[in-house]
C-alpha cells in the first residue's frame, strides 16, 4: 500500500463522494496524508461538488460559547436531526451565521468586532482583521455577505452599514460598504455605496449576493444585489410579489418564495441574471396557517435535491417531487431541547482548504477553535449546565408552533 503511486491515488479519490473519502482516512497513514493535503482538498472540491445539505446550528452558552453544527437528513417521512455533530465551534464571543458558500461558513460577533470563516469538515478557521471603518456611536444596522468570485477564484466578505436613525425619512441615507478578500495580506477596502439599505441574511447565487431592501424603503424593486466580481451593487428587477416573500438559492439561482396567499406558495427562479429572466417553477397548496409566531418569517428553509423540493414552514414541512407531482407532509425528529438555533440552507460539504492566513492559527485559537462532541460531554460541569440551559433560547416561539401543528416526533 505504501508504494501505491500518489498521483494515481489523487486521481481516484478525487472522483469519490465526500462520505467515502472520509472513510478512507482510516485505510493507512499514506491515504490520510493525501486526503488531508490542501492540494487534494482543492482538487476534490473542484471535481466532486457535494450535494446541498441542511444544517442546524445549535447555540449554547456554557463556560464559552459553543455552536454545534449538525446535519439534517431525510428518514422515512420526516426530517431527522443527527445526534452527532459535524463539529463544534467554541468561541470567546457570541457568534451569528452571516453567510455560507462552497462548504465554508462565515460568522460575525454580536458586537461586530470579530469576523471568521471556517470549514466545519476540515475544522480549519481563520479570523479576519477588524474592518477599517470606525463605527460611529449612533445605532447602526450592519449586514454581511460572503461569496465567491469565480474569475479570480477568491472568496470575499462584504460588510454593509447604515444609521438606524436615517431609516425614518432621511433622504440623505448613506449606505457604506467594505470588502475583504480571503487569503489576501491586505486590509478591508471601501467600495461604492449601496443604492438602498440591505436587510437580513443574504443569498449567494448567480455570482451575486442578494438581500431584501429594508422594509422602510420598499419600492417597485425590493431586491438589492452585489456583484462579487465587479464589487458593485445593483437593484434586481422582479415580478410583483406583494409584501410577503422570502429569498433563497435553488440550483445555484436566486429564488423567491411568494407567501402572500395564505394557502398557496409560489416559487420563482431567476434563470438569467444578465437578462433578468424570471420563471415560475412551483405552485404548491399548503394548509391554513395556524399558531404562527408573527415575529419570525413563516418560511424557515427551502432546498432542492435530486428533483425533490423541501419546504419547511413554521406550520408544516412538505416534500414535492416535480416529476411525479407527489406531495408529502413530513415531521421533525431530533430537534435540540435547547431553544437557541438557526438553520443553514444549501450547505455543500467540502474538503476545500482555507488558503492564506493559516499562519495565524495560534492567534485564531484565542478567539475560536473546534472541538468534538466527546470533549464537550466528557466534562461533568458542562453536562449539568446543558440541562440548566434547556429552558432558555430565541426559538421557543417556533418550537411552540411546531407542537401546536403536530410537527414533532420523538
Amino acid at each position: 500500500m505504501a508504494t501505491f503511486p500518489r498521483d494515481i491515488l489523487f486521481c481516484i479519490l478525487s472522483r469519490l463522494p465526500l462520505k467515502s473519502v472520509l472513510r478512507f482516512c482510516c485505510v493507512s497513514k499514506l491515504w490520510l496524508d493525501v486526503i488531508k493535503s490542501p492540494e487534494f482538498g482543492y482538487l476534490h472540491s473542484k471535481k466532486s461538488a457535494g450535494d446541498p445539505t441542511l444544517l442546524i446550528l445549535s447555540h449554547r452558552l456554557l463556560k464559552e460559547n459553543i455552536i454545534s453544527i449538525s446535519p439534517i437528513s431525510f428518514r422515512g417521512h420526516h426530517l431527522h436531526i443527527s445526534d452527532n455533530s459535524i463539529s463544534n465551534l467554541v468561541s470567546s464571543c457570541s457568534l451569528n451565521l452571516v453567510g455560507a458558500c462552497n462548504g465554508f461558513l462565515c460568522f460575525a460577533s454580536f458586537n461586530h468586532e470579530r469576523i471568521l470563516v471556517c470549514n466545519p469538515i476540515t475544522i480549519e478557521l481563520v479570523i479576519l482583521p477588524k474592518p477599517g471603518t470606525t463605527l460611529p456611536p449612533e445605532p447602526l444596522t450592519i449586514v454581511y455577505g460572503f461569496g465567491f468570485d469565480s474569475t479570480s477564484e477568491t472568496y470575499k466578505v462584504v460588510r454593509v452599514s447604515y444609521s438606524e436613525g436615517s431609516l425614518h425619512g432621511d433622504a440623505n441615507l448613506k449606505v457604506s460598504a467594505e470588502v475583504y478578500n480571503l487569503g489576501a495580506t491586505g486590509s478591508w477596502r471601501a467600495v461604492r455605496d449601496f443604492q438602498q439599505p440591505p436587510y437580513g441574511l443574504p443569498v449567494f447565487a448567480n455570482g451575486h449576493l442578494h438581500w431584501l431592501v429594508h422594509p422602510h424603503f420598499f419600492g417597485a424593486d425590493r431586491i438589492i444585489s452585489f456583484d462579487i466580481g465587479k464589487e458593485e451593487s445593483v437593484m434586481t428587477p422582479h415580478p410583483n410579489f406583494g409584501l410577503r416573500f422570502s429569498i433563497s438559492e435553488l440550483g445555484g439561482c436566486l429564488s423567491v418564495v411568494d407567501l402572500r396567499k395564505r394557502t398557496l406558495i409560489e416559487v420563482w427562479v431567476l434563470k438569467n441574471q444578465f437578462n433578468n429572466y424570471w420563471q415560475q417553477e412551483y405552485i404548491l397548496p399548503v394548509g391554513v396557517p395556524y399558531g404562527l409566531d408573527m415575529g419570525l418569517p413563516r418560511l424557515i428553509s427551502i432546498s432542492e435535491k435530486n428533483g425533490v423540493l423541501l419546504i419547511w414552514l413554521q406550520d408544516a414541512i412538505f416534500s414535492y417531487e416535480q416529476r411525479t407531482l407527489s406531495r408529502k407532509k413530513l415531521l421533525i425528529s431530533g430537534l435540540p431541547s435547547w431553544l437557541d438555533w438557526e438553520i443553514c440552507c444549501g450547505f455543500r460539504p467540502s474538503l476545500a482548504p482555507l488558503r492564506g492566513n493559516l499562519e495565524r492559527l495560534k492567534e485564531n485559537m484565542d478567539v475560536a477553535y473546534f472541538t468534538s462532541d466527546m470533549e464537550i460531554y466528557s466534562q461533568p460541569i458542562i453536562s449539568s449546565q446543558i440541562v440548566e440551559y434547556k429552558a432558555i433560547g430565541r426559538c421557543d416561539g417556533l418550537v411552540s408552533c411546531f407542537v401546536k401543528n403536530g410537527m414533532l416526533v420523538p
